[in-house]
């Protein structure tokens, strides 16, 4: 009877430990990308986020993103592919490099600068639940005809959000490195907000809490995430300001959390208003 019982613990140990591998079974990423800058910033500071870029790049090729596939084909067409996918949530973590990131001399053409980067990393997939509700973005307008991803300055900006399921949702909009939660609307800091079934929802319809978009004299891509789970999560050490750094951890830590937290990227393209 002992004998057996060891041979039976044996048996769960050794289940149990292919288990906890087989969740963080690592995978192979890498390749060369052209990291194109301005001398407006130094070379060290090229290098660095040139490597850091990559390597989101790398992540996004084996992994992908949580951008929708239309706004990333739009992305893609546009050519600048590389320098705003560094911002994307892409589904891949980084866990150690194979090879040290080689870094081109820098080459000159066109009044800008080119670097080559390659990486060799191992990484593992972040697993997101599937997406199932529609989250637009909205132009000047309330209905779902008005849905648009390019606005010129001066626009309104709105949101509508449908979900099969009724839960919790928090939105974010993300402008160069820094991320505001812009819903629960301010004052509301409990929890996210509380949306129901198959019910159409529109935020930031009114003055009291819409947007109107601006720009400089370039356009400008932003990014809408859309956060959504079944369950309340929990929000305590949400700021409603924060680095995109600090923000992917606290997105991190949730997707931990809870499973079937739901993550859906916007790109959202400004405009500069050329009648002013």
């Amino acid at each position: 009877f002992t004998m057996k019982k060891i041979i039976f613990i044996t048996i769960i140990l050794f289940l149990c430990t292919s288990s906890l591998l087989a969740k963080v079974k690592q995978e192979r990423c890498g390749g060369t990308y052209a990291y194109t800058y301005s001398g407006s910033i130094s070379y060290d500071e090229a290098r660095t986020k040139a490597i850091e870029n990559a390597i989101v790049m790398a992540l996004a090729d084996k992994f992908g993103t949580t951008v929708t596939s239309q706004s990333l084909l739009e992305l893609t067409n546009r050519g600048d592919r590389f320098d705003q996918m560094s911002r994307l949530q892409v589904k891949g973590k980084l866990v150690r490099h194979i090879n040290a990131p080689v870094v081109s001399e820098p080459v000159y053409a066109d009044n800008m600068f080119t670097l080559n980067v390659t990486v060799d990393f191992y990484a593992t997939p972040i697993e997101y639940a599937p997406v199932e509700f529609v989250a637009k973005t909205l132009r000047n307008g309330t209905s779902d005809r008005y849905e648009s991803s390019e606005y010129v300055a001066g626009d309104r900006f709105a949101m509508s959000f449908c979900s099969p399921k009724a839960g919790y949702m928090a939105a974010f909009f993300e402008d160069c490195n820094t991320v505001v939660c812009i819903l629960p609307y301010i004052g509301d800091d409990d929890m996210p907000f509380r949306v129901g079934k198959d019910k159409r929802h529109i935020f930031f319809e009114n003055d009291e809490n819409g947007y109107q978009m601006t720009c400089g004299e370039e356009p400008e891509i932003n990014y809408l995430h859309v956060v959504f789970s079944p369950n309340p999560f929990i929000n305590a050490d949400l700021m409603r300001t924060m680095t995109r750094k600090k923000f992917n951890h606290w997105l991190e830590k949730h997707l931990n959390y809870d499973p079937d937290l739901q993550v859906q990227t916007l790109m959202i393209r400004v405009l500069p208003d050329k009648e002013q």
